[in-house]
C-alpha cells in the first residue's frame, strides 16, 4: 500500500500555510490514523500574498498562522514551527535556510520528508509549482536532507552543540509533474476540504474550491484506479 512508503517520523516541510491542505493533508490523516508521528515546518506565513492595501504584513502574518493551526488542528496535528522568512523571498535567504532545515532534521530525525518538487515541469498543469518560494524550498530541503545533515562537516556548529547526523530515507515531492505515488484519500477528502477552508484569507472557504480540489484528486487518481487521490514523487538519497 502507498502509505507504506512513508517511513515513521515524518516531516513535512512547506513554504506556505495551505500547501499542505492543498496537496497532502489527507495522506497525513490517514498516516496519523495508523498512528505515524508527523510534525510540520513552514518556511514562510504567507505575509505578504494579499490585494488588500490596507492590509499589514505583520496581521497577515499572523491571520496565517492562525488559518494553518486550526487546519492542523482538524487533520491531527499539533507539531508546528514557523520559521518566518519573508514570503517570496525564499530564494535570498537560502544559506541562513539550509542550517534551520539542516537542525531541525537532525533534531527531530524523520525518515520521511514531504515538501516541494525543486523541478515539478513547466507548470502548465499547475503554475503555482513553480512558484520561487516552492522551488527554491524544494531544492534547499533536498540539499539540508541529502548533503548536509548526515555530514560530519557541514554545520559543525549544531555538532558540537550535540546534534547528531541524520541521514532520512526519502522525500516524498508534492506539485509534481511526474508523481509516481498515489495515495487514496477518498475516505477522508471531505476531512482534508474541511482543513482547507480554514484558509479564510485566501478565499478557501468559497464554495466553488472544493469543485476545483476535488478535480485535481480526481486527475490524481485516475493514474491508479483511485476515485480520488494525491500524488507523490519519491526521491531517494544515492
Amino acid at each position: 500500500m502507498s502509505l507504506d512508503q512513508f517511513a515513521d517520523p515524518i516531516m513535512v516541510v512547506v513554504a506556505h500555510p495551505d500547501d499542505i491542505e492543498a496537496h497532502c493533508a489527507g495522506t497525513i490523516i490517514q498516516l496519523l490514523e495508523q498512528g505515524k508521528r508527523v510534525g510540520y515546518v513552514l518556511a514562510t506565513s504567507g505575509n505578504c500574498g494579499t490585494s488588500d492595501p490596507a492590509m499589514s504584513a505583520e496581521r497577515l502574518g499572523g491571520l496565517r498562522e492562525s488559518e494553518q493551526r486550526a487546519a492542523a488542528e482538524i487533520v491531527g496535528v499539533r507539531d508546528l514551527t514557523f520559521l518566518r522568512y519573508e514570503d517570496g523571498d525564499l530564494t535570498f535567504h537560502v544559506p541562513e535556510l539550509r542550517a534551520d532545515l539542516t537542525r531541525l532534521i537532525r533534531q527531530y530525525r524523520p525518515r520521511t520528508v514531504i515538501t516541494h518538487d525543486p523541478y515539478p515541469g513547466n507548470g502548465s498543469l499547475d503554475s503555482c509549482a513553480i512558484y520561487p518560494d516552492h522551488t527554491t524550498l524544494g531544492l534547499t530541503v533536498f540539499q539540508a536532507a541529502y548533503l548536509r545533515a548526515p555530514s560530519p562537516l557541514c554545520e559543525p556548529k549544531q555538532l558540537r552543540e550535540g546534534l547528531p547526523l541524520h541521514k532520512l530515507d526519502m522525500l516524498m515531492l508534492i506539485m509534481s509533474g511526474a508523481p509516481d505515488v498515489f495515495v487514496d484519500i477518498e475516505a477522508v477528502f471531505d476531512r482534508r476540504i474541511q482543513a482547507l477552508r480554514q484558509y479564510k484569507t485566501q478565499g478557501r472557504d468559497r464554495p466553488e474550491v472544493d469543485a476545483f480540489f476535488r478535480r485535481i484528486a480526481r486527475q490524481l487518481g485516475e493514474h491508479a484506479d483511485y476515485t480520488l487521490a494525491e500524488g507523490f514523487r519519491r526521491l531517494a538519497p544515492t
